[in-house]
């Protein structure tokens, strides 16, 4: 996509609504906790986590597929390498599908409570390449709770950027708030701001951003006016250019489900396909589940 196109409100794109969620079913889900899902850009390959069985806590699994239509094989393990004893939760994937976002309690290398670490690959097509996990540091991380981060590279990667979501002293009300870091051209972290049009008095947490940044789609407790982890719902903002405010945000209220939490969304390459995280029941495996739902492009960007 050229630099034309993200600041171009008449290419913008739009679609149809979502469709009704559908889980996964076996062998992705479990009667385990498995959440957090995140496609390759080739759609063969699934990453998520989950707590099924591996080095501790949850792990970082990778199941995958011989074409877009056939079925998931079997889950594996991606290694002591980038897993650990503790919790190491994915987030996302960069849309080059060489780098790998995830949280982390792990304490050696820490700040303090849930911090961002990133692993990466040279070899896009290698499942069980990535390097040493690596901390990003005190200007991101603090001793407070970092839940969620997405690599945005917008204009043929002339302005870097990273999301983020952390409960760091200074959000609205003290509770978790999406921030924005600037990425320097020594690939320095800038100080973060707050994204203030999308926060709000209660928790925002995992989200996803559009690859032309003009859309994103995160988990917030708002509606229930309470931060309790049953009460997140999945809402969507977006706006005309990189450079304007995100809209007001809206609930997704065909896909939540009420007394249940609807979190870790994460969309295809093709922005058409969705993967999130519920414990909504009847219909699932146990603990929580991911589920997919779809939707069509109407127009835009041709």
């Amino acid at each position: 996509m050229s630099a034309q196109n993200y600041n171009s409100a008449d290419r913008r794109p739009e679609f149809s609504d979502w469709s009704t969620p559908v889980n996964l079913s076996a062998p992705v889900n479990s009667g385990a906790n498995d959440a957090s899902a995140v496609l390759s850009k080739d759609g063969l390959s699934l990453f998520f986590s989950s707590d099924r069985g591996g080095f501790g806590g949850e792990d970082i699994f990778v199941s995958k597929r011989r074409s877009k239509n056939a079925r998931w094989q079997e889950s594996v393990n991606l290694g002591a390498v980038v897993n650990s004893a503790s919790t190491d939760r994915l987030r996302s994937i960069s849309t080059d599908g060489r780098i790998l976002l995830f949280q982390s309690n792990r304490v050696a290398g820490g700040q303090g409570g849930n911090d961002i670490w990133a692993s990466v690959r040279s070899r896009v097509n290698d499942d069980f390449a990535w390097s040493t996990p690596v901390n990003l540091g005190s200007v991101i991380n603090t001793e407070k709770e970092e839940i969620a981060a997405n690599y945005w590279f917008g204009n043929g990667d002339r302005r870097k950027k990273l999301f983020f979501s952390s409960s760091r002293p200074g959000g609205i009300n003290n509770s978790a708030d999406i921030y924005l870091s600037e990425i320097s051209s020594g690939e320095n972290f800038e100080t973060p701001v707050n994204i203030l049009e999308l926060n709000s008095p209660y928790t925002e947490s995992c989200f996803w951003v559009r690859d032309d940044g003009l859309e994103i789609i995160f988990s917030s407790t708002r509606a229930a006016f309470n931060n309790l982890i049953d009460s997140f719902d999945l809402w969507v903002s977006t706006r005309a250019s990189i450079d304007d405010n995100w809209s007001v945000p809206e609930s997704l209220a065909t896909l939540n489900t009420q007394g249940f939490r609807d979190v870790n969304p994460q969309v295809s390459a093709d922005w058409q396909t969705m993967y999130f995280t519920s414990n909504r029941q009847p219909g699932g495996f146990g603990g929580s589940d991911i589920y997919l739902t779809t939707r069509h492009r109407l127009r835009g960007n041709e």
